[in-house]
C-alpha cells in the first residue's frame, strides 16, 4: 500500500511514437518515465495481471561482499542483488519470468499442478503485456553456526 492512500496501476509499457530511447525505467517495478523534448504523445498499454494462489518460500541473507542473496529451494532458484529492495524486485521478476517461460514451453499447467498452485482467473493465451503475481515469503537465514559461505544458505 502506498502512503496517503495513493493507488497506482501497473503499466507494462509506455511508448513514444518517435523515440523509443526516450524511456527510462523508474525504481518502481513496471513504471516507466518518459524524458522527451516534444509534446507528451504517449500510448499506454496496461498489463494484464494474472494472480496465482501460491506461497513460495525464500531464504535470504546478506553475503560477505555486501550483496543480498536469496534461495528458493522448491524452485531451485538463487538470486543476488545489491540491496534488499532490489532483491525483492528480482524475486518477483524471476517468478514472472519462470511462469512465462513455462507458458511458452506449454509446461505451465503441469508445473502449477505439481506445486499445488492455482490461477485466480483464466490465464490469457499469450504472455505479452502480462504479469504473473505470485505471493512469496522471505525469511532471513540464521547467522549462528555459519561461516558466511553460499553453502550455509543452500543446504
Amino acid at each position: 500500500m502506498l502512503p496517503f492512500g495513493i493507488k497506482m496501476k501497473l503499466l507494462s509499457a509506455i511508448r513514444h511514437p518517435k523515440t523509443a530511447e526516450s524511456l527510462r525505467r523508474c525504481p518502481i517495478r513496471g513504471i516507466l518515465s518518459a524524458v522527451m523534448d516534444g509534446p507528451a504523445n504517449l500510448t499506454l498499454s496496461p498489463a494484464v495481471l494474472v494472480r496465482i494462489e501460491a506461497n513460495v518460500q525464500w531464504m535470504w541473507r546478506k553475503g560477505g561482499g555486501g550483496n543480498y542473496v536469496a534461495v528458493c529451494d522448491p524452485l531451485k532458484i538463487t538470486l543476488q542483488a545489491r540491496s534488499y529492495s532490489e532483491l525483492m524486485e528480482d524475486i518477483a521478476n524471476s517468478l514472472d519470468a519462470l511462469l512465462k517461460d513455462l507458458m511458452e514451453s506449454h509446461e505451465l499447467e503441469q508445473f502449477m499442478q505439481d506445486h499445488g498452485w492455482n490461477a485466480v482467473a483464466p490465464i490469457p493465451a499469450r504472455p505479452e503485456d502480462m504479469w504473473f503475481d505470485v505471493p512469496f515469503t522471505v525469511m532471513p537465514v540464521a547467522m549462528a553456526g555459519t561461516n558466511g559461505s553460499q553453502r550455509s544458505i543452500h543446504q
